[in-house]
């Protein structure tokens, strides 16, 4: 994955800063770890439930 530049409104910077300050990383990797897990979805294969980042789910309990 290449280096680039993203820009997150202030609200959502509070959040991020927030999930990254409860999991001890900074902003800029929490960043970059969900944009990670964001990408390695992409690729089709169906992953366990317990396998998926946190907040994710995959439907298959039909709620």
């Amino acid at each position: 994955m290449s280096d680039g530049t993203v820009s997150v409104p202030d609200e959502q910077y509070e959040r991020l800063a927030a999930l990254a300050a409860a999991r001890g990383v900074s902003p800029e990797t929490q960043l970059a770890r969900l944009i990670d897990d964001a990408y390695a979805g992409l690729d089709g294969e169906s992953d366990s439930p317990e396998a998926l980042p946190l907040g994710v789910s995959d439907c298959s309990d039909g709620e």
